[in-house]
């Protein structure tokens, strides 16, 4: 029976030399050709269409930041939350939301004062980008933890969101007012972490005895920009949850 190769015949060397006798051959002739080459096109070419500029603003930002809170008062009040608070819990969880929509006012006066437009609806991007899903795998999973999981995860999101605000804001009053509203998400997310890891002992980040990350009042020194990092729903086949991956807002997501 004939063996046959599973490796190509032309060395890579070979390759190159060839390629460069083609090159230096097609330069000879299209030196010597009296006319200009034409490229066969199959189909028509697509039009290009050139991105619209929008800046950045103050009150974009502020927009945005309504949107954010509008998403986290959503979120918080959900039935799939509610539904799985304990009686301890279902309180603290239910006023959270509805400091987020007490936040609303605030931003709606401030872009008001600077002849912007109240934002009054969610961060749409951002709910299908991993809102909707964190919920959805709330509720399918029914475990109690997830509620104040998702709690947690929601209001470090917002904390960061305001954090990474202030770093963008042109005026130093409205950068105050960011730090402010930034600060209250903070605390909120300092009291869910201790109704799931309480006490001093959860106060700085810790390990248990498998090495697994335990939730710590205080994670860092600094509030984070990266990604909030939540697990959520039922265990799969594996005993794995689903992480959902929060981001804050970026330039796709920014309500201009």
């Amino acid at each position: 029976m004939k063996k046959t190769s599973t490796s190509s015949p032309i060395s890579r060397r070979a390759m190159l030399r060839s390629s460069g006798a083609l090159a230096a051959t097609t330069a000879v002739l299209a030196a010597c050709s009296s006319t200009k080459p034409t490229v066969a096109r199959i189909g028509e070419s697509p039009t290009t269409v050139k991105l619209e500029d929008l800046a950045v603003t103050d009150v974009v930002l502020l927009r945005t930041a309504m949107s954010m809170e509008t998403m986290a008062a959503a979120m918080l009040s959900d039935s799939a939350v509610t539904a799985l608070a304990s009686k301890d819990t279902a309180p603290v969880i239910a006023a959270f939301a509805q400091d987020h929509t007490t936040h609303l006012e605030d931003l709606r006066v401030l872009i008001s004062a600077r002849n912007g437009e109240a934002y009054s609806e969610t961060n749409a991007k951002l709910m299908q980008a991993y809102g909707q899903n964190a919920l959805d795998l709330v509720a399918s999973g029914k475990l109690p933890e997830d509620a104040l999981a998702l709690t947690l995860a929601v209001e470090t999101l917002i904390a960061s969101t305001y954090q990474y605000f202030v770093s963008l804001t042109a005026e130093p009053a409205v950068r105050a007012d960011l730090v402010r509203l930034g600060g209250r998400s903070s605390r909120r997310a300092a009291v869910a972490a201790q109704l799931i890891n309480g006490g001093t002992g959860g106060f700085a980040p810790a390990n248990d005895k498998d090495g697994v990350a335990l939730v710590a009042t205080l994670p860092s020194a600094f509030g984070s920009l990266s990604t909030v990092q939540v697990k959520l729903g039922p265990p799969n086949e594996v005993g794995t949850r689903t992480t959902v991956l929060m981001d804050t807002p970026s330039l796709n997501s920014l309500i201009y």
